[in-house]
């Protein structure tokens, strides 16, 4: 399994060498998206992943860093079938299923892809599905949401607006925070955790590496991701704090960024 870090940067201002989060994995023959931010389509094309390969889409929550990219991302996968008469057949009857926490948002984008050439005539279909805690799917990675506070206790009745997600795949385990409020939402999840993946865009990594470390809870590596500007602005400072807690298990993520797994 392999993990590309396509944009590492939270909803900062445009930041040099950086864009808004989304990570690809990789499985067997398979690619899956967790969050789809501005530059996904185009940073995964160029890193040489098949977008043919596409077989899900996870979206945490709909803030525009996590979002904003994923109109692109699904009009290049029609695009490319397009362009490559292989593609074409490869996806062809081919169900997408992206989830997402927010229908509206999602038929708004589907609206943006109607007002583009051909009208969004594939060869493929788009299935959305409404994120909820438990599992999403089973089907080449089991993918798992739980509910978060980022935004907030949602009024009776309303739906929670943002997730976090367990993936498990090959024999391992990754917690995929997204966006969240305390450490200690994730840390029921966390545990045995072959990777943790970790934003730092509302929070110090050296404060969440101490209290990891101080939790009891066993974990592997942690990968934070989602950087704001007190991270970018101090890249190095802050990851030699990060460092002192938990040494060469901590990983400060860059836009390409490689991991394996």
């Amino acid at each position: 399994m392999i993990l590309h870090v396509l944009g590492s940067c939270s909803g900062t201002e445009p930041y040099p060498g950086r864009h808004h989060t989304s990570v690809a994995l990789e499985t067997g023959d398979a690619l899956y998206f967790l969050d789809a931010g501005e530059n996904c389509g185009h940073s995964s094309y160029n890193l040489g992943l098949d977008q043919a390969r596409t077989q899900g889409i996870f979206i945490s929550h709909t803030h525009m860093d996590h979002v904003g990219g994923l109109p692109h991302l699904l009009w290049n996968l029609r695009k490319l079938c397009r362009i490559d008469p292989k593609n074409e057949e490869r996806m062809q009857g081919r169900v997408i299923p992206v989830y997402i926490p927010d229908l509206e948002v999602f038929e708004g984008i589907y609206k943006m892809l109607l007002g583009s050439e051909g009208g969004y005539d594939t060869v493929f279909r788009l299935e959305p599905h409404l994120v909820s805690d438990g599992v999403l799917c089973e089907k080449g990675i089991k993918t798992e949401a739980f509910h978060n506070l980022h935004l907030g206790q949602p009024a009776p009745g309303e739906a929670w607006r943002s997730y976090s997600f367990v993936i498990e795949a090959e024999g391992k385990k990754i917690l995929y925070s997204g966006d969240f409020r305390d450490l200690t939402e994730l840390l029921p999840h966390a545990a045995h955790a072959d990777l943790l993946f970790l934003e730092t865009g509302h929070h110090r990594a050296y404060a969440l590496c101490r209290e990891l470390l101080d939790s009891g809870v066993p974990f592997g590596r942690v990968v934070f991701y989602h950087h704001g500007v007190e991270i970018l602005n101090d890249y190095e400072g802050e990851l030699a704090l990060a460092k002192e807690v938990l040494g060469d298990r901590v990983l400060f993520t860059d836009d390409g960024t490689r991991i394996e797994l």
